[in-house]
């Protein structure tokens, strides 16, 4: 029997590495403030669908119950999240701030740094608009990867809103300007330049989208912006949020970000700030502003902002740059002498765990005749302790004669 396509076992290093991962943001959501909380792993199939449209179903392991209810796996866990608040918390003091782990599944090909299941871990700051809200989510994200140790990592600050205008400015509106938001995080210029001739963009407001899709760099880059949408002021409005957000993020101690101003988002829920997290190279969390959503999902309007971290690409970015999680040592290992003194060996092991050591007994039977102990003073002298674990009897006998005391003794 094999594991599923897209699937995989964890043990070992990876797992070691990827339980480290998760203390670490366990530690860190509990410093700002999370509350955790833990959704099913499938919900009802329409929720995915409210938020990212019927087309999403070939992507889900979709199906139906014996009740012939249409549930899915959940592909992700922001929307479950929402649905818990919307159910259960939407009369709590704001801002409600929770945080979550969990495995997640999607129907798509496997390829690198891509699986059918995957753990994905997050927060979500639900009733505040507030900018500083925006800014905590990236500085959060910016400590976790700080404190993994992981240096010279990318984080890329956007604002999805800003050329959403741009869109709306040529005419373009709603999920008329979806197909060209895709292209746009695609990255792919034939993509781009196919949605933009579909779409009839007049040569201005194309200039003005690809010069801003471009744009990248320190806060200088906000200036650069300012000049191409100078005309259009709901762009310039998301460019005063963005500037906002930026300065309560340096004052949370965030030292090194790029504004990105090409950043999409394949999520069309996202209204305003995204922002994106790379280590070697790869995305590894990805955020931002989600004010309709909860609408979206049945709930009353409220603004809300939040990241999600993918687990397993954290992981892996450790085990590539050599960052392995050793196992907690043992304080001592047990070894029974002999089936006559098993029932308090195990007696003393008990003792010893509930003391909090860590201690390992041998669980095999195994007839341990001698036992070689090793002292740093006899060690100056040369000289080990050989102990038979028969009788008892033990007695320093010099290294170089160990083999042959060994060979010797029956």
């Amino acid at each position: 029997m094999q594991r599923p396509k897209g699937t995989k076992d964890l043990f070992g290093e990876e797992l070691a590495s990827i339980r480290h991962v998760e203390r670490t943001m366990g530690e860190v959501f509990k410093r700002y403030g999370y509350e955790e909380v833990e959704t099913p792993i499938f919900e009802q199939l329409e929720l995915f669908e409210k938020k990212s449209g019927e087309s999403v179903v070939k992507q889900l392991y979709a199906f139906k119950d014996k009740s012939g209810r249409e549930l899915a796996l959940r592909p992700e866990l922001t929307a479950p999240v929402v649905r818990l608040y919307i159910n259960q918390l939407r009369s709590a003091p704001k801002p409600v701030k929770l945080c979550y782990f969990g495995n997640c599944f999607r129907y798509e090909e496997p390829q690198a740094q891509r699986w059918r299941q995957f753990l994905q871990s997050g927060t979500e700051i639900i009733g505040s608009a507030r900018p500083e809200a925006d800014a905590e989510v990236i500085a959060l994200s910016d400590e976790i990867i700080r404190d993994l140790g992981l240096s010279n990592y990318e984080l890329r600050i956007g604002h999805i809103r800003l050329l959403r205008e741009v869109l709306a400015h040529a005419g373009l509106k709603g999920d008329a300007q979806d197909p060209i938001m895709r292209a746009i995080d695609s990255r792919e210029e034939a993509r781009l330049r196919a949605e933009l001739d579909r779409a009839g963009l007049k040569a201005g407001d194309e200039k003005v989208l690809r010069s801003l899709i471009t744009l990248r760099g320190g806060m200088k880059v906000l200036k650069q912006a300012e000049k191409l949408v100078a005309d259009l002021p709901n762009a310039k409005t998301a460019l005063k949020n963005l500037h906002e957000i930026l300065d309560y993020v340096c004052s949370f101690g965030v030292e090194k970000f790029t504004v990105d101003l090409g950043i999409a988002r394949g999520l069309e829920y996202y209204t305003d700030l995204v922002f994106e997290l790379y280590v070697d190279g790869v995305q590894v969390a990805g955020g931002g502003r989600y004010d309709e959503l909860v609408e979206l999902l049945g709930g009353y309007p409220c603004p809300a902002v939040g990241v999600g971290f993918g687990i397993d690409r954290i992981g892996r970015a450790l085990l590539k740059r050599g960052m392995i999680v050793l196992r907690e040592q043992l304080d001592c290992v047990v070894l029974p002498a002999g089936e006559e003194v098993l029932s308090e060996c195990l007696k003393i092991v008990g003792e010893l765990r509930r003391a909090g050591l860590l201690v390992d007994v041998d669980l095999m039977g195994r007839k341990l005749s001698k036992a070689i102990a090793v002292g740093v003073k006899d060690l100056k002298e040369g000289k080990v302790t050989l102990r038979d674990m028969r009788t008892g009897k033990q007695e320093l006998v010099a290294r170089k004669e160990l083999a042959g005391k060994l060979k010797a003794v029956p």
